[in-house]
């Protein structure tokens, strides 16, 4: 009988493999010919890598009916990285000298329209399947995208007023770090991340970033051995209300790890760029409405396990469901958004484009 189980469920794994990988390589492969030579892949290609970790991780958390689960083992690295890389990658092309050339309202109202529109849509579409009320939980689900709009607004601000690059990376960090309950959406703990791939970005265009990013592989491998859930943002947040020592130790630690694990990544999938894995940038575009869009969805899943009481944590058992589950909603999400793109106020509200 697992013999069967295991084959049907290799069967599910390989048709969507099929689906993402193969149909729509050859449905986007002359549309991905006549694309801008000038784009690069490698950020589309990270974003998708953490966007895939980020959803697997939270089909996992919704099939157990737990926070931490047994996903991957039951170590939790994946939360050290996965929305670091993010921000790293959202800092990659912050361009301070451009900001200062646009008008404050301007900027700000175009974030909004991307990041804070579609979160609002989404929200709502997962309380009605949840069966939930509105509160503040739409800045738990949606935090990321909360915490980059101000953070990004924070640092178009300062560039207005420093005209030195360097002096507007420290006071806009200074700002939010300092701020009482800054740990609000994490917003204190995803600015450092954003400016730190800022300057990851000058890094790897140096004839030593193949030392660095050695150098970033062996500490990130030292910092993993001690790392534990309760180091992570979600269970020791930053606040300079009740600042001490341990949370100010906690708070680099976890910057150093998810800064060096992320460095190495990026690295690695610049120097892959034009393998096989630059096939896989086509989804980087759709990362936004994955993240959105996998959550609401997973709300209804979450609702239909508890009334039936269908739950597991065993490992392995978890990953292997978990990961059928992610796929679906990747296909779903692309496809979805394939659709919105055809009509301008679909794509306003639900892809914030």
């Amino acid at each position: 009988m697992q013999i069967y189980t295991f084959f049907f469920i290799k069967q599910i794994i390989c048709s969507f493999f099929y689906y993402l990988c193969i149909k729509e390589w050859v449905n986007n492969f002359f549309k991905m010919q006549n694309m801008n030579r000038e784009r690069l892949s490698y950020p589309d290609i990270c974003k998708f890598s953490a966007i895939f970790i980020v959803t697997w991780s939270h089909c996992a958390q919704r099939i157990s009916g737990l926070i931490w689960t047994n996903f991957w083992g039951g170590f939790y690295l994946d939360i050290a990285f996965t929305m670091p890389l993010f921000m790293l990658m959202s800092g990659w092309f912050i361009d301070p000298d451009k900001m200062r050339k646009v008008k404050i309202q301007e900027y700000v109202l175009a974030k909004f329209r991307r990041l804070i529109i579609p979160s609002f849509i989404w929200y709502f579409l997962l309380l009605v399947f949840s069966f939930n009320f509105p509160d503040l939980s739409l800045f738990t689900y949606y935090w990321y995208l909360n915490a980059l709009f101000v953070c990004l607004c924070v640092i178009m601000i300062c560039a207005k007023v420093f005209k030195s690059n360097t002096v507007c990376c420290f006071v806009s960090i200074s700002i939010i770090l300092l701020i009482p309950y800054s740990d609000f959406s994490h917003i204190n703990f995803m600015i450092p991340f954003l400016w730190a791939g800022y300057g990851l970005r000058k890094i790897c265009s140096m004839k030593c970033a193949s030392i660095a990013m050695f150098a970033c592989f062996v500490i990130g491998l030292c910092l993993c051995l001690l790392w534990n859930y309760k180091y992570s943002v979600y269970s020791s947040p930053f606040n300079s209300i009740c600042l001490n020592y341990e949370m100010v130790k906690i708070m680099i630690y976890r910057f150093a790890l998810g800064f060096t694990l992320s460095a190495v990544i990026i690295y690695l999938i610049i120097r892959c760029e034009n393998t096989w894995i630059c096939r896989f940038a086509h989804y980087g575009s759709y990362s936004l409405v994955i993240y959105t869009s996998s959550l609401a969805c997973l709300a209804l899943v979450s609702r239909v396990l508890n009334i039936f009481n269908i739950h597991t944590n065993m490992f392995f058992v978890i990953d292997i469901v978990s990961l059928c589950l992610c796929l679906i909603l990747i296909a779903f999400s692309i496809r979805f958004a394939d659709l919105c793109r055809k009509n301008k106020m679909l794509r306003l509200l639900f892809l914030g484009e």
